[in-house]
């Protein structure tokens, strides 16, 4: 299975009410100068901050909850010195979701 298709089934699995109505999915892409291992260390320290329940780290990225939302955030290796932070947020509120794509973003720079 590709990594798109593990990230696909992780934010739509656990859940009876995707069947009825599909959730939201905010997604950004920032360029960083700071290496991967800096934006990593950034973004899960962020995470914590703003209340990450569950997270994993992994490979792959973090993943982890907040309150009803899915999240994953990937540091991408640019160069040695650059970066580029990939954040995607799911979930059925389309304000929670939005709100916390911002936030996790807004805080990582």
């Amino acid at each position: 299975m590709t990594k798109a298709g593990v990230i696909f089934l992780f934010f739509l699995s656990g859940s009876a009410y995707a069947a009825e109505k599909p959730p939201e999915l905010w997604s950004w892409f920032k360029d960083l100068n700071k290496s991967k291992e800096a934006c990593e260390i950034q973004s899960s320290y962020a995470l914590q901050v703003i209340g990450l329940e569950n997270q994993i780290e992994n490979e792959y990225g973090i993943y982890g909850n907040i309150k009803s939302n899915r999240v994953v955030v990937k540091c991408i290796e640019m160069s040695p010195t650059e970066s580029k932070l990939m954040v995607a947020v799911a979930g059925y509120n389309r304000d929670s979701v939005e709100l916390v794509r911002n936030k996790i973003v807004d805080s990582i720079y």
